[in-house]
């Protein structure tokens, strides 16, 4: 997820998918709209497979074995499996019922007697009907952020608020051992330093992923894959990134918290994923 305007966000989720090394599904939970029917398969996915046919069901029904009914291939050909977003804005207070029940749906999927791994794209923190539950059940909420000034502000205001979330699931955890940052700067020139963001956001930030106008439009569907993007520099960096999370999913959980833990004061001027 991002601070905001959810730069990358879907981009990355895809192409973590495409290069995950266990069986994954990306769970398109952006209140806004979903871009990857319309993007990354260029129309041909089924519409009628996704988040609105499950809010259907659950309107009259128990969703716990239907979840997979409604997933597809990520893309033709693919392993990866998506549960499709809604389409346009108007349609997210009617799968807004969802977010809980899928908060403890997805963690626990089994398919084929094979746990699956889930990325869910949550999009922007501040969006309206944001999926709260989903975020504060993951195993791992990861922030993206841009490397300039603004963006590492909106970042480090959007920790403060995920790590409230995270604390009123688990009182009892420290909230910053299941919430990282990946810095998405704009090419190979940085503004600031990871070390730096890492510095000011106080949580792990993980791994870089250089934006490349062109692999966010192909994997966006705007051109077609060529042969050999699996070996871009973006991609690279996606693949860097997959090591980073199962690292992190990997560490020994904390020791629980027996007080309170002091959230940072904001800072005026930061120099902080989706």
């Amino acid at each position: 997820m991002s601070a905001k305007n959810a730069p990358g966000v879907t981009t990355t989720a895809v192409a973590l998918a495409e290069i995950w090394p266990r069986p994954v599904l990306v769970a398109e939970c952006d209140p806004r709209y979903g871009d990857i029917l319309a993007g990354y398969q260029q129309g041909t996915g089924d519409m009628t497979k996704g988040l609105l046919g499950l809010a259907a069901i659950h309107q009259r029904s128990d969703i716990t074995q239907q979840v997979y009914n409604f997933v597809q291939p990520l893309s033709p050909g693919s392993e990866a499996r998506l549960l499709a977003g809604i389409q346009v804005p108007a349609q997210a207070a009617g799968v807004a019922a969802l977010w809980e029940p899928l908060s403890h749906l997805l963690p626990s999927l089994i398919v084929k007697r094979r746990p699956v791994d889930v990325l869910v794209d949550c999009g922007s923190l501040h969006s309206a009907y944001a999926p709260l539950p989903l975020i504060r059940n993951a195993d791992l909420v990861l922030l993206l952020t841009g490397d300039h000034l603004e963006h590492i502000r909106a970042a480090h205001d959007a920790v403060q608020n995920l790590t409230a979330h995270l604390m009123a699931a688990r009182p009892y955890a420290d909230p910053r051992w299941r919430l990282a940052a990946v810095v998405r700067p704009p090419s190979a020139q940085r503004h600031n330093s990871r070390k730096a963001i890492q510095h000011t956001l106080e949580v792990d930030t993980i791994a870089e992923v250089r934006h490349d106008e062109r692999v966010g439009a192909e994997l966006l569907g705007r051109r077609h894959l060529p042969g050999g993007y699996l070996r871009s520099a973006y991609m690279r960096d996606v693949k860097v990134l997959q090591a980073s999370i199962d690292q992190q999913l990997s560490r020994p959980a904390p020791a629980a918290r027996t007080g309170h833990l002091s959230l940072p004061a904001g800072h005026g001027e930061a120099a902080h994923v989706g």
